[in-house]
């Protein structure tokens, strides 16, 4: 699978996200571009920094974009 089609497979969950009304209208291809390079970013600093912590960082970036994406109650 390519990498572009990964990225529309996961714009496509976030778009039923928000059609079932559970994310928040937003631009899912710009919030996939964001998690992407998050993603990548901790990958990157994680090659370098021998005290990078994974399971924080995990924690972190998941409430972020949890936050990012939820429907106001």
């Amino acid at each position: 699978m390519s990498k572009r089609s990964v990225s529309a497979a996961q714009v496509e969950i976030l778009r039923a996200g928000q059609r079932d009304n559970v994310f928040r209208e937003f631009d899912p291809t710009v919030m996939v571009m964001a998690i992407r390079g998050a993603l990548d970013a901790a990958i990157a600093r994680a090659a370098v920094d021998p005290d990078f912590d994974a399971a924080v960082t995990a924690r972190e970036l998941a409430d972020l974009f949890d936050r990012a994406t939820r429907k106001e109650a």
